[in-house]
């Protein structure tokens, strides 16, 4: 088993299907609302002591609502996993959640039914769907990353020059908020209270009135949402100065040398879109929303493969020699096998990184082409342009990484890393000689598959050629089968094909259901699943965060780890 912490971030969409057309549908908050209560009925939970609440489950993972701050009742529900050590108990955590969703579909569905909503619950697990709207799915890695002398320099000198002139306007807008607010509410008052004056308080009930009304207007929606874009707006020098700082200083041979890898494991991990008007499959859903290689996650046009945002919510961890890597590129995936490969093959690559092994710069010339080259190409024969000046395909690619894990680990490696070698192994050497070969374990194959079955009469996938419109009929069955495929449902294409053996569950049943209800063995992962089954019965006396315990009766904190 690795020694590294792993753990993945899912946002799960939430969509009701009304029986009869017309008739009324939850907001995605109701369904989130519902879901919570089923689950928190099918396993012990506490509420969470973290900003966007939640519940923290027993075996350390997070529920809660996603969504916009201005925008709150349309959001999605999100999974974290617990820390794993690992990326075979990682993706045996991270499939667990489809599991509990599944488990308490039926329940959750009954709920909605009783508060006057007849139809279909779907909790969907794309990445992306037809409309453009793109949902997280996160990576997390532990990586060693040492500052060395002249970097340590650089970040201590570097830090107080971003940060401390960046508190001081942070605190002197809370102040001037604060004192606005309470100047307008104690105005407010001696009005009201000098309106009751008999004869003389005609005017202080006017200015009273007048006051309320521009209080009102300020916290109007639209303006809200203004006030919103402007700090937006004005946040964006400082993080695009302090994104430069982090490409420069923060994981910078990681990312480099692991950034090849991420862009071409779709070719086994992609679980697939359908692209009508092209006429194809293409093997990544989030791919054709990422813009940039490495940056502060902070605008929907920029989404990054590496996503520096954690060094913004925890600056000191700049200094630490144990960072968290964050990879914003990362498509949900259904198959077993392939969030097996997606994390076990990128632990692999990091190992030797943090090794030192010496691997060759395979950079691609530009990082969102070579993105778009793989995502388009289920062929596999696309060469992308490296830095180097040489061209590689993606499959080429992964063959290479592969050869250099095999040096580095031996090719008679055993335990865990023997298992993610054989299978990288086997799924290459399959995708080298028939992609099909593989329609029982990876996503994008199956749903090639799929689809094609389902317009066998309209000549299979040749009946989208051409540019066809979305709502022809064609396209519009290649995008139902797209959209089921992942739908957390017993409805669910994947899960149909599972139940007639047509996919293989890599993860046996039992398995999952341990993971449901039990942490893993990292220790805060499982100093934080005790304590949520020793004080579930009593959630009002206690709340959980991702590293404390916090009791109010009597009143402690304790930390976990």
């Amino acid at each position: 088993m690795s020694d590294r912490l792993i753990g993945v971030e899912t946002e799960y969409a939430l969509f009701f299907v009304p029986r009869e057309p017309g008739s009324p549908a939850p907001l995605p908050r109701e369904i989130f609302e519902v879901a919570e209560t089923a689950v928190r009925n099918a396993v012990p939970s506490l509420p969470a002591a973290i900003p966007k609440g939640g519940v923290f489950l027993s075996n350390g993972g997070l529920l809660h609502y996603e969504a916009p701050t201005l925008r709150f009742s349309t959001g999605l529900l999100e999974m974290a996993t617990p820390e794993c050590r690992g990326p075979v108990e990682a993706a045996k955590y991270h499939h667990a959640q489809d599991r509990l969703l599944l488990s308490i579909h039926a329940e959750a569905e009954r709920r909605l039914r009783l508060r006057g909503y007849d139809g279909e619950l779907v909790f969907g697990k794309s990445s992306a769907d037809a409309a453009g709207n793109v949902w997280g799915s996160h990576e997390n890695y532990d990586v060693d990353d040492p500052a060395g002398p002249a970097r340590a320099i650089l970040l201590a000198a570097a830090f107080p020059f971003f940060w401390i002139p960046l508190w001081i306007v942070e605190f002197a807008l809370k102040a001037a908020l604060a004192a606005v607010f309470l100047s307008g509410a104690a105005a407010y008052l001696l009005c009201s209270s000098l309106a009751q004056i008999p004869l003389a308080g005609r005017p202080f009930a006017a200015a009273a009135r007048a006051l309320f009304r521009l209080s009102r207007a300020a916290l109007r929606e639209e303006n809200l949402v203004r006030f919103m874009d402007a700090t937006y707006v004005l946040t964006i020098p400082w993080i695009r100065a302090y994104s430069a700082f982090l490409r420069l200083c923060i994981l910078r041979r990681a990312r480099r040398l692991l950034l090849p890898h991420l862009l071409t494991r779709a070719v086994y991990a992609g679980p697939g879109r359908v692209e009508p008007a092209a006429g194809r499959i293409g093997l990544s859903q989030k791919g054709p929303a990422i813009r940039a290689a490495s940056g502060v996650f902070w605008d929907d046009t920029l989404r990054p493969v590496f996503d520096l945002k954690n060094f913004v919510r925890a600056p000191w961890s700049v200094f630490r020699r144990r960072k968290r890597l964050q990879v914003l590129f990362s498509d949900s995936s259904m198959s077993r096998l392939a969030t097996v490969l997606k994390l076990g093959t990128t632990d692999l690559v990091l190992h030797m990184i943090e090794a030192g092994h010496p691997l060759r710069d395979l950079t691609p010339r530009d990082p969102v082409q070579a993105l778009s080259l793989v995502n388009a190409d289920p062929g596999l024969a696309a060469a992308i342009p490296l830095e180097d000046g040489n061209r590689m395909t993606a499959l080429e690619i992964q063959e290479y990484y592969l050869g250099e894990a095999d040096k580095f680990f031996g090719r008679d490696a055993r335990g865990e890393t023997g298992e993610i070698l054989a299978k990288w192994r086997y799924v290459l050497d399959a995708l080298r000689e028939d992609p099909h070969l593989l329609y029982k374990d990876v996503d994008w194959v199956t749903k090639r598959d799929v689809v094609a079955e389902a317009l066998r009469e309209e000549g299979g996938w040749k009946g989208l050629r051409g540019g066809v419109s979305l709502a022809a009929a064609p396209a519009a069955v290649a995008l139902k089968v797209d959209a089921r495929f992942h739908e957390i449902s017993p409805r669910g294409y994947w899960f149909v094909l599972a139940e007639a053996g047509q996919v293989r569950p890599y993860f046996e049943a039992a398995e999952l259901d341990r993971a449901v209800r039990e942490p893993p063995a990292a220790s805060t992962s499982r100093q934080r699943g005790d304590a949520v089954r020793q004080y579930a019965p009593t959630d009002r006396d206690a709340r959980v965060s991702w590293t404390h315990l916090y009791l109010r009766k009597p009143r402690r904190k304790m930390r976990f780890g």
